[in-house]
């Protein structure tokens, strides 16, 4: 009876795996049956461990004994619900059942029937296998279902996924986590969140960081769990390519000048999906670049092979992608990587940022890389951000981008700057501007105009090749739309996505408003020269030598101006600057006073004017000498900088008028707490002095502040303030010490309360 049955189940079909075009056509034959393809995978459990103890001869005859089971177990244990299509044995001790059920079947039917078939094949298995003093066998079992979409693929990537599922135990909870995940997979249930990226000067978003999140309240809804089983089942790539997807799905919501970026583990670089083509396609169709997309190649796991990995770097570059190097700091080669990658961006890891507001050695090293990026030309941009006080360090360093919790957390949707972050930006901008708007002067665009060649936005990419060929000393072509710019073209960045693979395929028939930059720095002919020079630097490094557009007051185009001719202008408007400061403290000297106090007064700020002048200096200079002299100078300009930035408005002016005297503007609220400080910090700020030459009392130095009280309409010039000043400056020298006396204080003068 037991041989009858033994030859009956021997005639289901083994098959090794040079039959896979058979296997295939056996299963695509099911599916279009519309059945439901299922493969269960086998092996035995320590079969090596059988070997080492008992030999070669006795593992041979134990994988003999499963193999003659095997049909038999299979049909009683499968055919209970379906039909077996074939056995194949795959390698070692391994093998493949594949079995047709119906559409009906369920993930619990599929696991009770492999508990069953575990059971019978361990049964069947330790009945005929006899040691001495060993364990029983043991059997272990996965499956994966075949959709009949890719069969081959399919084939091979159902053993992978079963053979996870068998590592755990078919009736273990891991079991069923590998099983949900498997299905997170197939169903492609990711979800992405997304976290801004700060240009910190002021404010704007640079770009969204695409973040992976799994279903809300699941194994998998964090980054780290989600990740952590693709690793564990090797399905990091499957799970990537999801992401990717998922993140490129937003790019309709970006604008122009905005950026996607999107992780790249090395491991994942050659992405077909990503180098073939269809990113483009779909960029065009929403009349965005490349350059909108920028991949972050992750530090967290080692480049092997540089000289492949830069060659698809390469390719990305062609097609006019942007690269950045993620996690820098943190991963096992970072300088190495940045040397051969030439990234667009540096991502500095969290683990240098936090706390680096009370970290020397941190902020030394982020000086740095500061200073790296600047000379090759790419940005910074700090993540994990969490407290205003690390921002504000990070921002004293230099550096231009950021990310963290402090300035937006990911969300589901382009998440702006918070608004709490963004009152201290606007206010550190603010300030910052104030500052240097008092100290530089001002000249307009129209200064440095000039002209260049433009085109309607219907012209083709192929003219705009044409004209860079016929002109090669023009290196812009604006786009106009009934004379108002609408876009630019830079002869760097046609010649970059034309060379890529596909560039000429894909573009040099189609309109320019498909390549151009559809949010190009503009700028009216008024407009005053720093401003537009700091909106310059501002910009990303890919377009950070694009010309800046200059229109009229009805924003029809004019003409452009290059950055070299406004960096030009810039160095000589500050070359004008350092000559006419003070060599000694270095504070602006007359002309810059001038121009100040000439500023401030068509302002309708209340505010303060105090003269500073040194009482016994010259009596000073010529007893103990010149260097004593210059050494007082120098930390009376120091006592005048230290008061304003603690007590001062944060817009305030100081100036050297030339030998004792200075001058300090600052706001009628924080007058008096300026003109305190320095009152009560004047003796001390030079005991030294005192001291190393045994001075009395009596033959100290002291200071007389005159202040002069701003408000409208009350004086016209800087020459009537001078003689104000004078005056005020003669009452309070008459008085003993440091002393500070403004001109409301004196007989017939209007009393005015300056401290606001």
């Amino acid at each position: 009876m037991l041989s009858t049955l033994m030859n009956r189940f021997r005639r289901i079909p083994y098959i090794s795996l040079d039959k896979r075009q058979w296997m295939k056509a056996m299963i695509r034959q099911e599916v279009e049956r519309e059945k439901k393809v299922v493969m269960f995978y086998i092996d035995i459990v320590k079969l090596t461990e059988v070997e080492n103890r008992y030999g070669d001869t006795s593992a041979k005859r134990v994988l003999h004994i499963f193999e003659s089971i095997l049909p038999a177990v299979a049909r009683q244990a499968f055919e209970i619900k379906g039909r077996i299509i074939a056995i194949q044995k795959l390698w070692g001790d391994d093998f493949a059942i594949y079995t047709s059920f119906s559409k009906m079947m369920s993930e619990e039917d599929c696991q009770m029937l492999s508990i069953h078939f575990q059971e019978l094949a361990e049964r069947q298995l330790n009945r005929q296998v006899s040691f001495v003093n060993r364990e029983e066998l043991r059997v272990h079992i996965g499956y994966s279902e075949i959709i009949g979409e890719d069969i081959v693929k399919e084939m091979y990537t159902s053993v992978k996924h079963a053979v996870h599922m068998a590592k755990y135990g078919i009736t273990s909870e891991k079991y069923a986590h590998i099983r949900q995940f498997h299905k997170l997979l197939a169903e492609e249930n990711v979800q992405m969140h997304f976290m801004p990226i700060i240009h910190l000067p002021n404010g704007e978003a640079l770009g969204w960081e695409a973040l992976a999140r799994g279903p809300v309240n699941s194994l998998f809804a964090t980054p780290a769990a989600l990740f952590n089983y693709a690793q564990e089942t090797d399905t990091l790539f499957r799970l990537e390519h999801i992401c990717r997807k998922r993140a490129l799905e937003h790019i309709r919501y970006l604008k122009p000048h905005e950026k996607l970026f999107i992780n790249l583990d090395p491991r994942a670089i050659d992405d077909p999906f990503l180098l073939r083509g269809k990113v483009q396609l779909l960029l065009a169709e929403y009349e965005l670049t490349p350059q909108n997309i920028v991949f972050e190649i992750t530090e967290r796991h080692a480049i092997t092979n540089y000289a492949a990995f830069r060659k698809i770097i390469e390719e990305y570059r062609k097609q006019g992608y942007m690269i950045a190097v993620d996690d820098a700091g943190a991963g096992y080669s970072s300088l190495e990587s940045i040397t051969e990658i030439y990234p667009d961006f540096i991502k500095l890891d969290m683990s240098l940022i936090r706390n680096i507001d009370v970290d020397p050695i941190k902020q030394a090293l982020l000086e740095t890389f500061v200073s790296f990026a600047d000379k090759v030309n790419c940005k910074i941009i700090a993540e994990g951000i969490e407290t205003e006080r690390e921002l504000e360090t990070l921002m004293d360093v230099g550096v231009i981008y950021g990310q963290g919790y402090y300035l937006g957390k990911p969300d589901k949707g382009m998440a702006q700057l918070c608004g709490k972050a963004m009152n201290f930006l606007r206010f550190t901008m603010e300030k910052r501007v104030e500052q240097e708007a008092s100290i530089l002067p001002t000249p307009a665009m129209t200064e440095i105009l000039t002209k260049t060649i433009s085109v309607e936005k219907h012209v083709k990419v192929r003219r705009i090749h044409e004209i860079f060929e016929q002109n090669q000393r023009i290196e812009s072509v604006v786009v106009l739309e009934n004379d108002i710019p609408v876009g630019l073209v830079m002869r760097f960045s046609l010649y970059k996505i034309l060379g890529g693979q596909y560039g000429i395929a894909l573009y040099y028939e189609r309109p320019v408003s498909q390549i151009m930059n559809t949010n190009p720095l503009k700028a009216t002919k008024d407009d005053k020269l720093d401003e537009v020079a700091k909106r310059a630097m501002a910009r990303d490094a890919y377009h950070l030598y694009d010309v800046v557009i200059i229109i009229d007051k009805n924003g029809e185009y004019i003409g452009i101006v290059t950055v070299q001719k406004l960096l030009d202008k810039m160095a000589s408007i500050k070359l004008e600057m350092a000559s006419s400061a003070n060599p000694l403290t270095g504070l602006p000297g007359n002309v810059q006073i001038e121009r100040e106090l000439n500023q401030r007064l068509k302002r309708n700020d209340h505010q303060v004017v105090i003269y500073c002048d040194l009482d016994r200096f010259k009596w000073f200079n010529d007893r103990y000498g010149f260097e004593v002299g210059d050494q007082i100078i120098v930390r009376t300009a120091n006592l005048l900088r230290e008061a304003s930035k603690w007590y001062g408005s944060g817009s305030d002016f100081i100036g050297h008028i030339g030998g004792d005297d200075f001058i300090l503007i600052t706001t009628a609220q924080c007058a008096n707490d300026v003109a305190l400080f320095i009152m009560d910090a004047f003796t001390p700020y030079f005991s030294d002095i005192y001291e190393k030459r045994r001075m009395g009392d009596g033959q100290e130095l002291s200071m007389s502040m005159a202040g002069v009280v701003l408000y409208v309409g009350k004086y016209i010039s800087a020459e009537q303030i001078a003689e104000k000043a004078a005056y005020v400056k003669m009452v309070a020298k008459a008085k003993a010490g440091t002393v500070f006396i403004t001109d409301c204080e004196l007989p017939g003068e209007e009393k005015i309360r300056i401290e606001g």
